[in-house]
């Protein structure tokens, strides 16, 4: 017997649900699923369907058979009973109990929505809350979203399903309202504007001031052309004062809407160079469909302009009219690096007619960024390229064409020492990447970070024919020589690979010593990276790229090659041994019963060797902190360090030094970078006009270092970071000061001063 001939024992039968509760009855009849809920539809009211699930043979039925016969009850409390009763959809998959929540009404949902434990039992998915809210109906969904309690901490809704329901939402009112209550981020809440009224739109953008250029641009962008147009007439003041071009918008703009908001250009107060920057970046068929009959030739110049791979960029043709360029300084973004001296030539005239140009360079990508454009927020300006270029021309003019690849090498690396020096506000709360990745910038400003110093070093290397590769590991960038002949002291010469770390000899180069880190080999400046304690901080490690750099420049060689450009004396010593010479005198004279008037003649001291000392912070800090590192001097504490002004907005770095003894108290001093002296202040007048970086005071829980006794091994070296060249990893006769005390990486004191200055 099959599904037919149970229908017809239904229909004669008084009592239906007798039928369904009899297993061996329904047992003598062959029927499918679907046929047995049709059964069950067309004879079993809903409390008869509810109560099947109590017959055993129902309860060992398949979820699947179960689940049809929940889906056929339309009573929402049967229904919510079925969802708490374990015995019936306790096994239920997530996709069935949906099923049943999805045919309740908007009452019982929401009911449901509040019932903590029955939402725990259906299991649900993250992502079933907000679907259940938003299948209500918009009055319902919008008094369930007003409960922030409920949505954020009860069902655990993420902002991003909030700003998504919000959307579904027909009255801009209650979707700003949302926007608000929950907080949401700027970026949800610009979508959510996005849907809104254009006259909305416009009296946020007017009455809010927290909306990046992005935001800005993208809700602009969203109004039609009329509003959009009316809003830039009126309110021109609002894009100046937010640094907004106009042409930013409009380049932004679909193709139709270009179309009509130059229909309306004449009609708008908008200088000619404006003008010129809104036609020359429009898309190009919207510069085919201008009629220029009665354009004046300079906007026909402009609309004759060519986009670059950047939207709001136009393509420069040196060899054409620069002229027509003046006013589009803002389109403008030029990479110099390859010019020849005629195309440099006329870079010069279009940096006259442009003054507000950007300049890059190859070094100007977002860290880890996989796009193969530059960031253009990384760029220089004019004149940073215009001096930058000035030095690297007087540089290369000053070098002698006969010399070897290897002087040459040591003469721009000292050069570079001379000029640069590692960013003082590295690892701060006002760190600026951009500026220490922009080439030019780097140069003119004499700042910048290893990646950046390299690369200079690098491209000057460049000019003359020496090639070279930048090598980073993570944390770290220097350069590798491949193939490179360099002399022995002995009159040999060497072929090979080899290392140099430009941003590590910097402090040397600056105070006259030697570069510790100029021509060596990958196992050597792999020892450079172990501190003191023992610890490996991995700044040189790559394997794969510099296990086959072998060549280790000795010592004797490397005075040698720098005594034949000038930079060590005849006898191979560097300039610093007269400042270590000096530095000695002072303390056998001062250190034990006036190291006050010790630590002020090493002022005058590195003022006398450096007089720029106040502006290179890094290599004074780690030049000063090895000098004062004198047990005689029998400081309490000594801290050679950063801090800013505290009326300084920018937060500029200034080297200071705080040291205490039982002999002198508690003295503070700080370079003047006007005066070229280190001023003192009285403890209070140094607290009361310097702050410590937030970042500085992280790293010793909050305190400052005076704040303090305990006397720590400040890292003052900011262009490293590793700590110092482990004693017993050094040569006997390099391994300990006139102190008895370990060398930092970048000190250049490594030696034990005996009558021949040995290692100086």
């Amino acid at each position: 017997m099959d599904a037919k001939d149970l229908r017809n024992l239904l229909e004669k039968s008084n009592n239906k649900l007798s039928v369904f509760a009899n297993a061996k009855t329904l047992s003598k009849y062959n029927f499918t699923i679907n046929e047995l809920c049709s059964l069950v539809s067309d004879f079993l009211d809903d409390n008869e369907k509810y109560q099947l699930f109590s017959y055993p043979h129902f309860q060992e039925a398949g979820d699947m058979v179960r689940a049809y016969i929940a889906f056929l009850i339309s009573d929402d409390n049967l229904k919510l009973q079925m969802l708490n009763n374990d015995a019936i959809t306790g096994d239920f998959q997530s996709h069935y109990i949906r099923t049943i929540i999805d045919g309740l009404s908007d009452s019982s949902k929401k009911q449901l929505l509040y019932n903590t434990k029955l939402l725990v039992k259906c299991k649900l998915d993250k992502s079933d809350i907000p679907e259940i809210i938003g299948s209500l109906s918009e009055e319902t969904r919008k008094q369930v979203l007003s409960d922030k309690k409920l949505i954020s901490y009860t069902l655990g809704v993420s902002n991003f399903g909030v700003a998504k329901l919000a959307l579904t939402l027909s009255n801009e009112k209650d979707k700003l309202k949302i926007a608000e209550d929950y907080e949401l981020p700027q970026y949800q809440k610009v979508e959510i504007i996005l849907t809104i009224s254009d006259q909305t739109k416009t009296a946020i953008l007017l009455e809010k001031n927290n909306f990046n250029n992005y935001d800005i641009i993208s809700i602009l962008t969203s109004m039609d052309s009329k509003a959009l147009n009316d809003f830039l007439a009126n309110h021109k003041d609002f894009c100046i004062k937010n640094d907004i071009p106009l042409y930013k918008i409009t380049s932004s703009l679909s193709a139709e809407k270009q179309k009509l908001f130059i229909e309306n250009l004449e009609n708008m107060q908008l200088t000619e160079s404006e003008k010129k920057e809104i036609l020359a970046t429009l898309e190009q068929e919207v510069k085919d469909s201008i009629d220029t009959s009665a354009f004046p030739k300079e906007y026909i110049a402009a609309l004759n302009m060519n986009s670059t791979q950047y939207v709001d960029k136009i393509d420069i043709d040196l060899n054409g009219n620069l002229e027509d360029y003046r006013g589009l300084d803002n389109l403008i973004a030029i990479n110099p690096e390859q010019f020849n001296e005629e195309q440099k030539a006329k870079l010069m005239r279009l940096c006259d007619i442009c003054p507000n140009m950007k300049i890059f360079s190859s070094l100007d990508y977002t860290p880890q960024s996989s796009s193969t454009l530059p960031n253009l927020d990384f760029a220089s300006n004019v004149q940073d390229y215009i001096n930058a270029d000035k030095w690297i021309t007087n540089l290369i003019d000053s070098i002698d064409p006969k010399y070897s690849d290897a002087q040459k090498i040591a003469i721009i690396d000292n050069a570079i020492g001379k000029k640069i020096s590692y960013s003082p506000d590295f690892d701060t709360e006002v760190f600026d990447s951009d500026d220490c990745r922009a080439m030019w910038k780097i140069i003119n400003s004499g700042y910048g970070v290893c990646n950046g110093i390299s690369r200079v070093e690098q491209y000057i290397f460049s000019k003359l024919g020496i090639e070279s590769e930048i090598i980073g590991t993570g944390t770290h960038a220097f350069l590798k020589f491949t193939d490179i002949e360099v002399p022995l002291a002995n009159g040999e010469i060497v072929r090979g690979n080899t290392i140099l770390d430009p941003t590590w000899n910097l402090t040397a180069h600056r105070f006259g010593g030697r570069p510790f880190n100029f021509f060596v080999s990958y196992d050597e400046i792999r020892k450079h990276d172990i501190d003191v304690n023992g610890v490996d901080h991995h700044s040189h490690e790559n394997d794969e790229q510099l296990k086959d750099a072998t060549l280790n420049l000795d010592v004797p060689s490397l005075r040698k090659l720098f005594t034949s450009v000038g930079l060590a004396d005849k006898d191979g010593n560097f300039p610093i041994v007269s400042l270590l010479d000096k530095s000695k005198a002072l303390h056998e004279l001062y250190a034990e019963n006036n190291p006050e008037e010790d630590i002020i003649k090493h002022f005058s001291l590195i003022a006398d060797t450096c007089p720029e000392f106040a502006t290179c912070q890094n290599s004074t800090m780690s030049i000063l902190s090895d000098l004062l590192s004198n047990d005689a001097l029998d400081f309490n504490k000594c801290v050679v360090n950063r801090v800013y002004k505290k009326s300084d907005e920018q937060k500029a770095p200034v080297v200071y030094v705080y040291a205490s003894s039982e002999k002198m108290g508690k003295k503070f001093y700080f370079a003047d970078k006007d005066s070229g002296q280190f001023v003192e202040l009285t403890p209070e007048e140094f607290t009361n006009t310097f702050e410590c970086y937030e970042k500085d005071l992280e790293k010793h829980d909050g305190k400052r270092p005076w704040e303090y006794d305990e006397q720590e091994n400040e890292q003052i070296n900011l262009a490293t970071s590793s700590g110092t060249v482990a004693k017993d990893k050094l040569k006997p006769d390099e391994a300990t000061l006139s102190n008895g005390k370990a060398p930092n990486e970048n000190s250049y004191f490594n030696s034990k001063t005996e009558e021949k200055g040995e290692e100086r």
